[in-house]
Order: structure tokens, then sequence, then C-alpha cells
């Protein structure tokens, strides 16, 4: 009888310890990551400030994360498309996408899309917001931004604007417009470098963009900035910069740079990725590059950086019905 009790208790032994080996198991196959290397997408073409961008905050953080960060490009929709295929990725770290944020806070209320832009991701970060400028050739009669804005309010619709397709400069000027009371013919391009081709060619009149684009042709003086909703470091002797507040603009139509993850990241992977980002973000070449780039690194996570887009998102809905490109005021 004794012999058959300690049998018994040696299988139920044996059965626990096997069961806590499996769990142990399972337990450190979850928390080891990474075990391979991790992609970062990037919403938009080579070469572009977001792309700059990414291949070099995942050289800074590939070290940290003990595993090679591999970017790829998958542009087209301002990120939206991107962003569409994330959503049939795993949730497992392995692949994120770095893009703008027109893919969560503009195209969604421009165009039906195949995505929720707050339901279907991990918002994981906002890595930073590049400066935005509103530009003019250097022999523009336009030495300053009132003179523009007087011109405008006289010529009711001839202010010819170019711009990047649906981009924060274009509904920072369509916000402007409505405040100062004039109107503008809009003129969209692809991007920075043929809007700042239009500018310097004088196809139009005034050009908006990302400021570091810019740089190389306002210190040869062929092109000015009138306004920027920040100061931009590299126009000191070069014409004449107004700023947001300067003019009083008490508004903000931001250019961000942020990282979505598929839904559901397990959050022991989830702090990983963040230590890794976000110790990327205060190297020396991170800062020096956001310098080059006139963006301003702010890491922000979790529930402040969800809340800080859905605000965005709010103030955009509103600029994209003024300028009549709400999905909903298109006609079948």
């Amino acid at each position: 009888m004794k012999r058959m009790r300690s049998k018994k208790l040696l299988m139920v032994l044996g059965v626990a310890a096997t069961t806590m080996f499996f769990l142990c198991g399972t337990v450190s196959a979850q928390t080891e990551f990474p075990t391979r290397p991790v992609n970062l997408w990037v919403g938009l073409a080579p070469g572009g400030s977001a792309d700059v961008l990414a291949r070099a905050l995942a050289e800074a953080a590939e070290k940290t994360l003990g595993q090679k960060i591999v970017v790829v490009n998958k542009a087209g929709g301002g990120g939206a498309v991107a962003a569409s295929l994330l959503t049939q990725e795993k949730p497992d770290g392995y692949n994120l996408l770095l893009t703008t944020d027109t893919a969560i806070t503009r195209a969604p209320h421009i165009s039906q899309l195949q995505y929720d832009p707050f339901s279907d991701f991990d918002h994981f970060m906002i890595v930073a917001k590049w400066k935005t400028v509103w530009t003019v050739k250097k022999e523009s009669p336009f030495q300053t931004w009132q003179d523009m804005v007087g011109w405008a309010k006289k010529n009711a619709g001839q202010l010819t604007f170019g711009h990047c397709t649906a981009s924060s400069f274009y509904f920072g000027m369509v916000k402007i417009a409505k405040m100062e009371g004039f109107t503008f013919r809009s003129v969209p391009y692809a991007c920075d470098g043929p809007t700042m081709t239009a500018v310097l060619g004088g196809h139009v009149m005034v050009g908006g963009g990302t400021a570091a684009p810019y740089r190389s042709q306002v210190l040869a003086n062929n092109i000015s900035i009138l306004l920027s909703d920040e100061k931009v470091s590299y126009v000191e002797g070069h014409g004449s910069q107004s700023t947001f507040k300067d003019m009083k603009y008490d508004f903000e139509v931001p250019l961000l740079a942020i990282i979505l993850a598929p839904k559901n990241m397990p959050e022991p992977v989830r702090k990983t990725l963040e230590k890794a980002f976000e110790g990327a973000t205060k190297t020396d070449a991170l800062v020096k590059l956001a310098e080059d780039q006139e963006a301003v690194l702010l890491p922000v996570k979790e529930k402040p950086y969800t809340d800080y887009l859905k605000r965005t998102s709010a103030v955009y809905e509103e600029l994209v019905k003024e300028a009549g490109l709400h999905k909903s005021q298109k006609k079948d």
C-alpha cells in the first residue's frame, strides 16, 4: 500500500514538474525578444525626410535592441498603403511602420480606407515633429508675410499656392486664409522637391513644405521663407521670417514622424522596443540629424501619444471639411 502511494506521489510530482517546465518555456519564449531582425517599414519614398530619419533611428536603436533593424520602403497614399498592409501582420514586434501622421490624422477624413486609424493599430511612439515653412522666390514682390496677406485680400482667388497633396502646410494655409479673409488657388505636387522647383520657376507664387529641403536655396538667396510654424535656424540674415506666434496664429497643424505597430503587441515586446527607440532619440547622431532636418525630437508614448493624435485628427477633420475635401462631401 505504501509502495502504491509512493508511486502515485511520484507520478503527480512528475506531471507537475513537466507542466512547470512547459509553462516556464512558454513564458521564456514570450519574453525572449527579439530573436531575429526587426523590420521598420517607411510609408514614404526613399530619400525623403521620413526615410532619412528612419534609417538613422534604426541604426541607433539596433545597438540597444541587439538585433538588426531593416528599413523597408512601402510608399503610397502618404503612408496609408503601408498602414493598411500593417494591419495584416502579426503583433509580435517584428514589423513596425514609421510614417508621417498623414495616414492617421488626415487621410482617413479624405478617403475611405481599409483600416480604422485608432482601433486597428498600437500607437507606439511619436518620434519627431518637422518644422514647416511657406516660401517665395527671392524676387517675389512679397518681402514679408504681411505683404502676401495684403495682396491676397485685394486679389481674391489669384494667389497660387504649391504644396504636397493633403499636407499639413496646405491645411495650415486653409486655416490662415479663413482667419485673414483671403482665398487662394491650390496647386498640388508630389511633395517638397517639385514644389520647390515650382517656386523657383515662378509657376506658383507661394510654396509650402518642410524646412530642411529649402536650406540650400535659402542660403543661396534664391528662396525666402516668409512664414514658419516654428523659428527655422538657418534663416538668420536671409530675409524676413515670421512665425505662427508672431502672427498670433493660435492653432497647430503639426507634421509628425510616428511609429505604428499591429494591434495587440505584447507588453514585454513593446517595452523592449520602447527602450531601444527612445534611447536612440537621445544619441548624438539623432540629435544632429534632427538639427539638420529642422525637426524637434519628442518621443511621446502610449496614452499621451494617442490622445495627442486624436486631438490633431479632430483639428484636421474640420480643416478638411473647410477645404471641401472630406469624404462625406464627395459626389459619387
